[in-house]
């Protein structure tokens, strides 16, 4: 019974871990092909809105 309670939740960990790298490789794709930005560039909007985001609040 305990071994089955252990399996149950490493499949469920296994399933979410999946499905969090399969949407980050999605959205990763999405954003440097499809939007044809580049890395620098991506990480200088994060930038921008970070420090946007902290004066207004």
């Amino acid at each position: 019974m305990a071994m089955g309670f252990f399996a149950l939740g490493l499949g469920f960990l296994v399933l979410i871990l999946g499905s969090s790298i399969g949407t980050t490789l999605a959205l990763r794709t999405f954003v440097y092909r499809e939007l044809d930005l580049s890395k620098n560039e991506v990480r200088t909007a994060v930038k921008h809105l970070t420090y946007e985001r902290s004066d207004g609040d």
